[in-house]
């Protein structure tokens, strides 16, 4: 019984387990650049988020497109521009919680500020692209007709045909059996 459940999800298990492996390489990617960025830039919070997120936004696009989605039909510039899109809505989401956090509710301690960015900030928005990237940006192709699904033989020669040549006036267009 388990086993007839687990086939049912299968496929969904594999999909999450790379989109995690691909963002977790994001994530790295962001926590790295973030920290770097505010070596430089000292107290400039959003900015080195913002540019950190901007970057591993290109790294998962490329993770995704050609390994997590890697059998799913390319949308070609279309899925270029939702990809972004739909990153910038994920990086104003979690930039948002840390304004929140940082600016508003004034915990700015190094593990409030990291909760609220890496764990908080990222979670939701890792949440809201999964959704988004399987629906929007790498959907399922659309199933084929069933006709599509099974060959068909080859036609009959038209000489094997049994045909008979339309006969002018009003009832040309009819068959023998519809009169």
């Amino acid at each position: 019984m388990a086993s007839a459940a687990y086939s049912r999800v299968q496929h969904l298990v594999h999909e999450v387990v790379k989109f995690g492996a691909v963002g977790g390489i994001a994530y790295l990617v962001t926590v790295a650049i973030n920290y770097a960025y505010l070596v430089v830039q000292k107290n400039d919070e959003l900015t080195a988020y913002i540019v950190a997120n901007v970057v591993a936004t290109g790294v998962a696009y490329i993770g995704n497109r050609y390994w997590t989605y890697k059998e799913r039909e390319s949308g070609g510039s279309r899925e270029v521009v939702l990809f972004l899109a739909i990153n910038g809505i994920a990086i104003a989401i979690q930039t948002g919680i840390t304004a929140l956090t940082y600016y508003v509710m004034d915990l700015d301690s190094h593990f409030e500020i990291f909760f609220s960015k890496f764990i908080l900030g990222i979670g939701i928005g890792m949440a809201f692209r999964f959704w988004c990237y399987r629906t929007f940006i790498f959907p399922e192709a659309e199933p084929a007709l069933a006709g599509d699904q099974f060959p068909y033989s080859e036609p009959l020669p038209t000489s094997q045909l049994k045909t008979e040549a339309p006969r002018s006036g009003s009832g040309a267009l009819l068959s023998k059996t519809s009169r």
